[in-house]
């Protein structure tokens, strides 16, 4: 039976959105519903954990190799940024993943940037707090001349 739980931080749009793709997202890859889905969310972090039994994958109609399931766990950060940024505009920037295939868990962290990017557009990139990206909403590279 598949769990989702926000915690008290996450009661917003955006972790509860995360959740739902990250639970599609697994089940079209291994085939069944994970054990449980949380997201916690607190200031600009976002950290979703998936659980799930390390013996049903690839109990499914079709057997999922360990080099497909890594790379699968490698994409879903990024899959699931875009889905979030095409639903409701904000911007993830995907950050680490850790996960222990023997202990059935997964662990997603996020930094979700502010609504108010366009603002600070043109702030110096090279100062430590000026970790947004720019206005079109995507990292771009400059040439220093």
């Amino acid at each position: 039976m598949l769990e989702v739980t926000n915690s008290h931080f996450s009661s917003d749009h955006v972790g509860n959105l995360a959740s739902d793709v990250l639970t599609d997202l697994y089940m079209v890859v291994c085939g069944h519903r994970p054990t449980a889905v949380r997201a916690y969310h607190e200031d600009d972090a976002l950290l979703l954990m998936l659980r799930f039994e390390p013996g049903a994958i690839g109990d499914g109609s079709v057997e999922v190799p360990e080099a497909l399931l890594d790379t699968a766990f490698a994409a879903m950060p990024g899959m699931i940024a875009s889905a979030i940024e095409a639903r409701t505009g904000r911007w993830l920037l995907p950050g680490s993943l850790s996960v222990c295939v023997e202990r059935g868990l997964a662990v997603f962290a996020f930094s979700a940037m502010d609504d108010d990017t366009d603002e600070r557009s043109d702030d110096d990139l090279f100062r430590i707090d000026a970790a947004t990206p720019p206005a079109s909403g995507r990292p771009t590279l400059r040439l220093a001349s």
